[in-house]
């Protein structure tokens, strides 16, 4: 029953900041279902630092084949949109340090209990998406796309 009730209150969060109205009220969160979303968090962030410091941890918590893109991906394979990393020849990614770096921004966006989306940007609009979710197994990354230019970029 909690996850429900947290599943439906996260995915609502857009809704509920995106209209305008001039009444001003907050949405309210029962202590229950903000303590289970920090724990939630906090699950996430071990699982993300582990994901990027230990590489087998890492490989080990990638759903293969993975869909996403490659970096500066052409526009038929964007339309297209049929890519997938596979467990040989992948790449560990590393680790940012967000406390120091001026180079790239960072926006995680949760859209429900247990899954995530990452995007990292630099100042000229090329990002980089990941999504995570959690599983039987804990966190796992479930989409990857590469640097790719986003014209607009990601509004921060």
């Amino acid at each position: 029953m909690k996850h429900y009730i947290l599943f439906i209150f996260l995915f609502s969060l857009p809704f509920i900041f995106s209209c305008n109205s001039k009444k001003k009220s907050e949405p309210t969160m029962s202590a229950e279902a903000n303590e289970e979303f920090q724990e939630e968090l906090q699950s996430f962030f071990e699982f993300y630092k582990k994901f990027h410091e230990d590489s087998l941890f890492q490989i080990e918590h990638i759903i293969f084949p993975l869909p996403g893109l490659p970096g500066f991906a052409d526009s038929l394979l964007v339309e297209n949109g049929e890519y997938f990393y596979l467990k040989p020849g992948w790449r560990m990614l590393k680790a940012v340090n967000w406390d120091t770096t001026t180079q790239f921004e960072r926006r995680l966006e949760p859209l429900g209990l247990g899954i995530i989306n990452e995007f990292i940007c630099t100042h000229d609009n090329f990002c980089l998406v990941r999504r995570f979710s959690k599983l039987s197994n804990g966190w796992n990354l479930i989409y990857y796309e590469d640097f790719n230019y986003r014209g607009g970029g990601i509004n921060f």
